[in-house]
């Protein structure tokens, strides 16, 4: 019996029925796409079951990228080997014709050549591999006939605390050359938590998505998803969603300080702009930005929170320089509309720039009239962040130059002895005062820093009585 076991398993693997491999993720990787060759940046495809994955974003053509030579193949996990490739013992590429089926082969370094796949043209692919036939269609699609959400690729971002935090991302359909562009960070409500990467984009995914908004705002869009187990401001449901009831000084959520730590990342990159950080969010994910603006203000130049709400004890000078849009909904059952009004009241005492919008008659699903709005996107995309409050403007001109290399930090400037130095968390924490390695030195002086994160800092530097804050990205 155990013999003709063994030949029924040969005979299978002769005539290719033997069931292939099971992989539960399968990435896009290459200089054909945005991710390049990194391989932690790889792009997580969606899952379909039964060994089927798709994707669908920009690839570029052959003679873009990659000294004319822009390709892409498949990753299981974020490690080069094993991959899925094609021709592996022929030297050179495979040039794929839109929609049309090839073979892929799996390939784990062992003998042969590491080829990749590769399209004629720039534009947006709709990829689909059968991991059980070993095929793979990447067709051109028209940019008039996408809708979907596979737009945003699937991403995973690892926080300092070990934790991991789910998210899509959404980038400019072409990026052109010295060009900044805006970053977007859009926070769900509750019924969205887990861990699919999927529920986030229920509100709000297709209005950034559809073609039109992306040609007339290239962004990058970050949606978040919240673990079930936390709640955006607090590291669990509150028992009230009335603002009222919320704590005044409380410790940052994990979620939230997972949230803080994706946006530095992308802080760091150099073609988005700092100056052109916006969040928004619904119902939870409204209440996570009004105090994620409050934790962090210096980073944002608009929040537009809808349904949320906040304690307005915590409404303060310290946000009065964040353009405001608030939405909600005059007929809310569950989160009351009285935390929109009055803390629309509180931002106009600090002087804030400020605008409440409430929808008459309207529930608690209000995010669908905000998202519905034909300004909510030009509103916010028309904003750029206010000079902080405290930064001499006047003689911003005159500021010293300020940049870091090798894990020191130098400053320009045309005094000798030693200046006043600070670094600071955007958040306005003083994280260290620097005394000079060389005070006597004219016109540039270097100190040593600290470690720290990637992310976005402060440096104060006092000079002709003037006091400079100046950005850095380390």
């Amino acid at each position: 019996m155990k013999l003709i076991h063994l030949l029924i398993v040969s005979l299978l693997g002769t005539f290719g029925f033997a069931s292939a491999a099971v992989y539960d993720n399968l990435y896009v990787v290459g200089s054909g796409c945005e991710a390049g060759w990194d391989t932690g940046k790889a792009i997580q495809m969606a899952n379909k079951g039964d060994g089927i994955f798709t994707w669908t974003g920009i690839l570029y053509g052959k003679n873009n990228r990659d000294n004319g030579e822009a390709r892409f193949k498949f990753l299981v996990k974020r490690e080069w080997s094993p991959c899925f490739t094609c021709r592996v013992n022929i030297q050179g590429h495979l040039i794929v014709a839109s929609g049309e089926e090839v073979s892929i082969i799996e390939w784990t370094g062992n003998g042969g050549y590491d080829n990749a796949f590769q399209v004629n043209s720039s534009g947006t692919y709709s990829i689909n591999v059968n991991l059980n036939t070993k095929k793979m269609v990447c067709t051109k699609i028209s940019n008039d006939s996408i809708t979907d959400l596979d737009q945003f690729s699937k991403e995973t971002f690892r926080a300092s605390s070990g934790e991991t935090l789910k998210y899509r991302k959404l980038v400019p359909v072409v990026k052109e050359n010295g060009v900044k562009y805006p970053l977007v960070i859009i926070l769900h409500g509750a019924g969205e938590r887990g861990s699919d990467n999927e529920s986030q984009l229920k509100y709000g995914g297709e209005l950034f998505a559809k073609k039109s908004n992306r040609e007339a705002y290239p962004a990058y869009v970050l949606f978040p998803q919240c673990p079930s187990n936390y709640f955006w401001p607090f590291n669990s449901q509150p028992a009230s969603y009335t603002a009222t009831t919320f704590p005044v000084n409380y410790t940052v959520s994990s979620a939230i300080q997972q949230v803080k730590e994706l946006i530095d990342s992308y802080l760091a990159i150099d073609d988005v702009d700092k100056d052109r950080v916006y969040i928004s969010g619904l119902s939870m994910g409204g209440m996570g930005t009004f105090d994620i603006t409050c934790r962090f203000p210096e980073i944002f130049a608009a929040a537009l929170p809808i349904c949320g709400g906040i304690n307005v004890e915590r409404l303060n000078n310290n946000v009065k320089d964040i353009y405001w849009r608030i939405f909600h909904g005059g007929a809310d059952g569950v989160v009351s509309v009285e935390n929109s009004r009055t803390a629309n009241v509180k931002l106009k005492t600090t002087g804030a720039d400020v605008e409440y919008i409430e929808f008459p008659g309207v529930g608690h699903d209000a995010w669908n009239n905000a998202f519905g709005r034909e300004d909510y996107l030009s509103w916010m995309f028309s904003k750029t962040k206010k000079q902080a409050s405290g930064v001499e403007t006047a003689n911003q001109e005159q500021a010293p130059k300020v940049y870091h290399n090798n894990g020191k930090l130098y400053v320009e400037t045309d005094e000798s002895g030693i200046i006043p130095i600070n670094l600071y968390a955007v958040s306005g924490i003083l994280l260290h005062t620097f005394m000079d390695v060389a005070p006597d030195h004219l016109y540039t002086k270097e100190y040593i820093l600290p470690p720290l994160n990637k992310g976005i800092y402060l440096i104060e530097v006092q000079k002709d009585r003037n006091r400079y804050l100046l950005k850095i990205g380390i």
